[in-house]
């Protein structure tokens, strides 16, 4: 808040606003802070290898993806509908930063989000 006081005292006295609309203004910055510490927390929590998101990545480097399925995916539906999304193929391809944006995406809209690969998963089971 401290650090949007004095614009906010300005852009009142300016506009000649009253000072609950002042109050207001300061108090969406500390939300919008909030949310973004909380989102940046939460992308941390997550443990991605890097952080990438889907305007990060080259469709044209992989034509045999549909865009607009893979844009699909970013808006989570799928966890909306209780569904899974697995990407197969070989080494190269671009799944892991696929699936690295949509969880970030999921980690943004601070769901709960944990990236692992599926041989550390199976490792993991395998020891349990």
């Amino acid at each position: 808040m401290k650090k949007h006081l004095d614009e906010v005292s300005d852009f009142v006295s300016k506009n000649q606003l009253s000072f609950s609309d002042g109050l207001l203004k300061l108090c969406n910055y500390e939300i919008d802070y909030k949310a973004e510490t909380a989102s940046k927390s939460m992308i941390k929590a997550a443990a991605f290898p890097f952080v990438k998101t889907i305007e990060d990545y080259d469709f044209g480097f992989q034509p045999s993806l549909n865009k607009q399925d893979i844009l699909e995916l970013t808006t989570l539906r799928f966890m909306e509908n209780a569904e899974n999304i697995v990407f197969l193929g070989i080494s190269g391809v671009g799944k892991t930063h696929l699936a690295t944006s949509i969880g970030i995406a999921s980690a943004s809209k601070r769901y709960s989000t944990y990236f692992i690969k599926c041989n550390h998963l199976l490792q993991r089971l395998k020891k349990s």
